[in-house]
């Protein structure tokens, strides 16, 4: 909590707090007086007479989803449904998210008036341009990270409440140091690239997982007219995008840490939604680059890590991602794919996976810099079982959804192998699998495979290729396993 890392920060530490503020809320008291309240404060918090109007069940004003607007220049593939999905008692509806929303911004402008004051002042003072001191703040994150990193692996060690709760599953480690990851889920950081897929390594003939799906359309959405702001209310947006001023001409590429801006590579489109290269097969889902050719590897137990070929990207109906995801308002062609039946919602929430089974051969995943010798993974061992499409009808390695209720066992000869750079560093049988199953949190089972702090040698961290496979001679379609997130530091 804040006290905490206030203590862990030697007070360096940046926080705020915003509270509920329900209590400032003018009470919703009838259907007729409701009306001559603001429109955001509107069913916000209403009175014990008419309580139902405010409650998460029942509440007919909750929500004011939209799936679809006709228009002239667009067509969707799949019928809009008349309500979105998820619509549950236990959700937010759109007036609370516009209260938080709302809360937020206001706490970033007051922020940014006071910055402002600041800035005036200093110049008043020291003249212009302003110094650099007021308005880079970088040195400021990285003197509360570094308090933070020596107090919690000095003095504070084993003491965090991070380290209470991970020390019971081995995993205290990453509580005291910083640790990086990548997801097939999304919203995702940095969208696509960093995605799983996106650091794959590609088999020998160059095939590699990638998303495939492309967006219906492109652009702005059209608006319910019931969205509409009444006159007599203030229209928060029209005023963030009100101005007399150009278009600034500056560069808004987000540089990475090494200062070079060109995070996506020019060669590779598998970020992009470009599909024109590659002959697609989607088949309950899967969505991945059909091999140029098959490249049999005969012998099952081979050690040589070579990236097989029966891995791919395992969609949840209604999930296949195209466009950028990254929970930002960047995120605006983000689903747009042609089975999604509410294109209007706007979501990043997908729960992609990486599966393949015992015939699927090695998964490498090439992580961009290893430091602390810890590598984990967020996998979900219950599927694949029997049904993985890419391995259909296929008798050796290479060819020569959780589902609810009690998943299917693994075969009892499973193995789970892991490699680092190459080289085999170990293997779990059914056993060692099984407990491992451990959920630190709702369906979150975490598998520690690298943890070693002398295993990197350089300062800066190097590059490292993690590979990993599953298999079973007696079985092998049944041993199925999907990766969602790689963590690393």
């Amino acid at each position: 909590n804040a006290n905490n890392l206030q203590t862990e920060t030697n007070g360096s530490f940046w926080h705020g707090d915003i509270i509920s503020g329900k209590d400032f809320i003018v009470l919703t008291e009838g259907i007729g007086q409701v009306t001559t309240l603001p429109l955001a404060a509107q069913y916000q918090r209403c009175s014990l007479s008419v309580e139902e109007l405010c409650s998460d069940k029942n509440n007919p004003h909750k929500y004011d989803a939209h799936c679809w607007v006709p228009r002239s220049d667009v067509e969707p593939k799949t019928t809009p449904s008349q309500g979105f999905s998820s619509q549950a008692s236990w959700h937010p509806g759109n007036r609370a998210h516009q209260s938080e929303s709302r809360k937020a911004a206001l706490t970033i402008l007051t922020g940014l008036k006071n910055a402002l004051q600041i800035w005036e002042n200093a110049i008043d003072e020291t003249g212009f341009p302003l110094a650099e001191s007021y308005w880079h703040i970088g040195d400021t994150y990285k003197s509360v990270q570094e308090t933070l990193t020596t107090y919690i692996n000095g003095p504070g060690k084993g003491t965090s409440e991070c380290e209470k709760h991970f020390e019971k599953f081995g995993f205290e480690r990453v509580c005291r140091m910083t640790m990086h990851g990548m997801s097939e889920f999304t919203p995702v950081n940095l969208g696509g690239a960093n995605s799983l897929h996106a650091h794959i390594k590609p088999a020998l003939n160059g095939w590699v997982p990638a998303q495939t799906a492309v967006s219906v359309y492109s652009g702005i959405d059209i608006l319910p007219v019931s969205w509409k702001i009444p006159p007599t209310e203030v229209d928060v947006h029209a005023i963030a995008i009100a101005t007399t001023y150009k278009r600034p001409q500056i560069d808004q590429m987000f540089g990475n840490e090494d200062g070079d801006d060109s995070y996506y590579d020019d060669d590779n489109d598998d970020d992009k939604g470009d599909a024109e290269n590659s002959r697609s097969l989607r088949n309950n889902g899967i969505q991945h680059h059909q091999p140029l050719e098959k490249v049999v590897d005969r012998n099952i137990l081979s050690d040589e890590v070579v990236p097989g070929i029966g891995w791919g990207i395992f969609s949840e109906a209604l999930s296949e991602v195209t466009g950028y995801c990254d929970g930002s308002a960047m995120s605006l062609d983000c689903h747009r794919e042609k089975n999604n039946n509410c294109l209007l919602s706007g979501h990043n929430d997908a729960r992609n996976t990486i599966s393949g089974d015992g015939l699927s051969g090695w998964l490498v995943i090439q992580i961009p810099k290893v430091k602390e010798g810890l590598i984990l993974a967020r996998m979900e061992w219950w599927h694949p079982r029997g049904n993985w499409p890419m391995t259909e009808g296929w008798t050796e390695v290479n060819n020569g959804n959780r589902a609810l209720g009690k998943a299917i066992p693994y075969p009892d000869d499973v193995f789970i192998d892991f490699a680092v750079n190459g080289e085999i560093i170990g293997t779990w049988d059914k056993d060692e699998i099984q407990t491992r199953i451990i959920e630190i949190a709702y369906n979150e089972a975490f598998y520690k495979f690298l943890d070693d702090e002398d295993f990197i040698q350089s300062e800066e961290g190097e590059p490292v290729e993690f590979g990993i496979r599953i298999r079973s001679e007696s079985d092998p379609r049944m041993a199925g396993l999907s990766l969602t997130h790689v963590y690393y530091a």
